[in-house]
């Protein structure tokens, strides 16, 4: 009689457990690394994001937050996974509607093809909105061409799908919602062909790519300000004065702390602020 010998059981390697990155000093140096990357100034935050953080480097395999410092600067994947994650911002469809009117009023003013930039973009709501007020208006669609850029990939993503909830379209009636979406599933499809071209692009304003990709009329950067301290929010006014066309107008959010400079000129219109770019310097 012949015994069948007993197989050892299979041990699988026990996986190994990261611990929470606790390190404050490290947790310091990374937001530093964000600040010059981004701009984002997550100082005032700190305690808020600290525990988010860290889950995101224990994901990762990372010990430390020096560590996860380290690892942003080298990695591109880790460092866009790293900015997606701290610049989730939520908008919705005709957010600050006054302010896109008087800007519609501008729009309408152009005998000649009008670019115009929305940075930061975020989930695409604020680039259809201006198209869908100017298709409404019965303006020449083919004479405008809209940009959303933002830092957030994911957001990009969205934008480019155009599925959109109930809670972003809260603002608009029921024709506003027959006439630019469909209804499907997942929540409502824009209809990008009744709408001005547009385009999305994962771009980083303090990026050489930022300064190449033309010139604009209107550049709209509403709510980004208000995460930059004073020299930041200095470098974005900045930036955008290179890509305005001279007479071009800046709107910014109710919340953002514009600096003084000496590049624009503050102007009101039916109590709705923005700043017109003045003579080159």
């Amino acid at each position: 009689m012949f015994f069948r010998k007993k197989e050892s059981p299979v041990v699988c390697p026990k996986e190994e457990i990261i611990p929470l990155p606790e390190d404050d000093e490290g947790l310091l140096e990374f937001i530093e690394v964000i600040k010059k990357t981004s701009g984002v100034d997550l100082k005032p935050k700190q305690d808020v994001i600290k525990k988010r953080l860290a889950y995101f480097a224990q994901a990762h395999y990372i010990k430390t937050f020096k560590l996860l410092s380290e690892k942003v600067l080298a990695d591109p994947f880790i460092r866009q996974e790293a900015l997606n994650l701290i610049t989730v911002n939520e908008t919705y469809f005709y957010r600050e509607l006054p302010q896109l009117e008087v800007a519609l009023d501008f729009i309408k003013t152009f005998n000649k093809p009008i670019r115009i930039l929305s940075a930061p973009c975020s989930s695409g709501e604020e680039v259809y909105s201006i198209g869908m007020l100017i298709s409404c208006a019965g303006m020449n669609l083919d004479k405008i061409k809209i940009v959303g850029i933002d830092i957030n990939s994911e957001a990009i993503d969205r934008s480019l799908k155009g599925i959109y909830s109930e809670r972003s379209l809260h603002r608009l009636d029921n024709a506003l919602k027959d006439k630019f979406f469909d209804k499907i599933d997942l929540g409502y499809a824009i209809k990008r062909h009744l709408l001005p071209e547009s385009d999305f692009k994962r771009v980083n304003i303090f990026e050489d790519e930022f300064l190449d990709m033309g010139s604009f009329d209107i550049v709209f950067s509403r709510n980004m300000m208000i995460y930059f301290n004073e020299t930041y929010r200095l470098k974005t006014v900045e930036r955008f004065y290179k890509v305005l066309n001279m007479d071009g107008r800046m709107y910014t959010g109710h919340a953002d702390l514009v600096p003084q400079t000496r590049l624009f000129e503050k102007k009101i219109f039916n109590k709705v602020a923005y700043y017109e770019k003045i003579q080159e310097i």
